[in-house]
């Protein structure tokens, strides 16, 4: 029976002495049997009772306001001698030496639109303990990702190396912060080799929803009913709509259901979605300027209201004339003239998902002008992105955003006039351009890049032998399409459809 009523582990994944951290990491070798986890200290596991099931049990004997609990853990299991020497032989605890580079360049490019971590107390540990005091597993999970902006070469092998490690670290250590699991599963599942790998973004994001859900972070926790500092209260909300985004959005650009069900939570998420974006110090400069922190809090609480639409978009529910109107409605950004980096690629990010999410919302109701005219906002986008050098920044997640408006171009493309015809196809072409300038850091932008090329050719009639000379003419033998791409092109799902569409949907 849980001891205490209303607080969760205060523990985020950056305590000083984690059983992960290098701190803690004894080297023994084959054959000693050395804990290579220094003695645990004692803690507590977090843990949520339901309203059915065995939280009937609860409401016969009374009907308790919150239902967070926490009760005494087990102890912290050592590593087996054995399991240490692999993750040593993987690399498990060589951290890379630009480690504060990925660091730097995880604040400035993932957080702003992701806030899983809690960015304030996580640099006050780093400040104080350095690497040390990191949890190892978040910190290969961490950098997985921030890789894409580091200029390493080539970016997708250390990304794979890193989040392998991470995976690696997932699986063997039994790690039981569970809001550290969290928080690197969604961080894992920002990584995608190709389709064979059975551990990518749908799998990882599984993991995450399910232990977040085992913690209760779908549920509202009562202030009155908790001693959990509101800071942490609202950490927490945070973790659970970087859930909420993941599942919307990898359901929309996968065509796979939606994992989390709306009537499963109680959390009032809009109205708290202000993101962890509170300043810090990283080696001796404040992270963000006061009207960053404004800026991506209100990005944030933007995008999680979108989500939210987009979710009964998917779900095919008739949407409210309010959601018709915010999803419609374009926030006041800054121009990229007076306006920083950071801000301008966030507001950037935000464009183009709430792009995509119009057009969803346009196709389903056959509003042809309005999801033609968000298409070209769209290309609007990706053409300054290619104009000013910032295509670095761009986020693993634009390249399924790309594909609604991509759709609607190759609809055009059927057209019988031949001067939309021919527009549509320019258009595409700055896609296709787009894409191929980030396939030596996203794997998913070479398959998409790849798939409208030859779509574009069976449009045109061009068949593989007279695209393989016109190739072999322009000397760009590396960009010849494969015969299994004209195949793969067949089958391959289109975000804003159910199912996997026939050519009649391209018509």
């Amino acid at each position: 029976m849980p001891t205490k009523s209303g607080a969760m582990s205060t523990r985020s994944g950056h305590r000083a002495q984690s059983a992960l951290s290098l701190a803690n990491v004894v080297a023994s070798g084959p054959g000693n049997s050395t804990p290579a986890i220094l003695e645990p200290s004692p803690r507590t596991a977090a843990i949520s009772v339901e309203e059915r099931g065995y939280g009937d049990i609860l409401n016969a004997l009374s009907k308790p306001k919150n239902r967070h609990f926490y009760v005494p853990a087990r102890a912290e299991e050592v590593l087996a001698a054995e399991d240490l020497e692999y993750l040593k032989s993987k690399g498990c605890f060589n951290l890379p030496g630009n480690c504060k580079e990925l660091i730097k360049a995880y604040f400035q490019y993932v957080h702003p639109t992701f806030p899983v971590i809690d960015a304030a107390p996580f640099l006050q540990s780093y400040a104080v303990s350095g690497l040390k005091g990191i949890n190892l597993l978040l910190l290969w999970s961490m950098i997985s990702v921030s890789a894409s902006y580091v200029a390493n070469s080539p970016q997708k092998a250390y990304k794979k190396t890193y989040a392998n490690r991470a995976k690696l670290l997932f699986d063997l250590t039994q790690e039981n912060d569970k809001i550290v699991l969290v928080q690197s599963a969604l961080l894992l599942s920002f990584w995608f080799e190709d389709g064979e790998d059975v551990k990518q973004s749908w799998y990882w994001s599984s993991i995450a929803i399910s232990v977040a859900q085992t913690l209760g972070l779908h549920c509202e926790i009562e202030l009155a009913a908790t001693t959990s500092p509101v800071t942490q209260l609202n950490h927490w909300r945070h973790i659970w709509q970087c859930c909420i985004y993941r599942d919307v959005w990898l359901a929309f650009g996968m065509g796979r259901p939606l994992r989390i069900r709306a009537e499963d939570c109680n959390a009032s998420l809009i109205a708290s979605a202000n993101g962890s974006f509170a300043s810090g110090i990283l080696y001796d400069q404040e992270v963000y300027r006061p009207e960053e922190e404004t800026g991506f809090a209100k990005s944030w609480r933007k995008l999680i209201a979108i989500s939210h639409v987009l979710r009964d978009i998917i779900s095919d529910k008739e949407l409210t004339t309010a959601q018709d109107l915010s999803l419609r409605d374009r926030p006041n950004a800054t121009s990229p003239a007076t306006s920083s980096v950071l801000l301008t690629r966030v507001n950037r990010h935000l464009e183009l998902h709430q792009n995509a999410a119009i057009i969803a919302m346009a196709r389903r109701g056959g509003m042809k002008e309005l999801s033609n005219e968000v298409a070209d906002a769209t290309t609007t986008t990706l053409q300054a992105l290619l104009n000013d050098g910032s295509l670095e920044y761009a986020a693993p997640v634009i390249i399924p955003l790309l594909v609604p408006a991509a759709v609607t171009y190759l609809s055009t493309a059927k057209s019988a006039e031949a001067e939309a015809r021919c527009l549509a196809h320019e258009k595409l072409k700055v896609y296709v351009e787009f894409l191929s300038a980030l396939e030596d850091n996203y794997p998913a932008a070479s398959i998409l890049s790849h798939i409208l090329e030859v779509t574009l050719d069976a449009m045109t009639g061009e068949t593989i032998d007279q695209k393989l000379e016109r190739a072999m003419h322009s000397q760009l033998e590396d960009q010849i399409i494969q015969p299994w791409d004209l195949s793969w092109t067949e089958h391959a799902w289109l975000p804003g459809t159910v199912g996997r569409p026939s050519r009649e949907d391209f018509a």
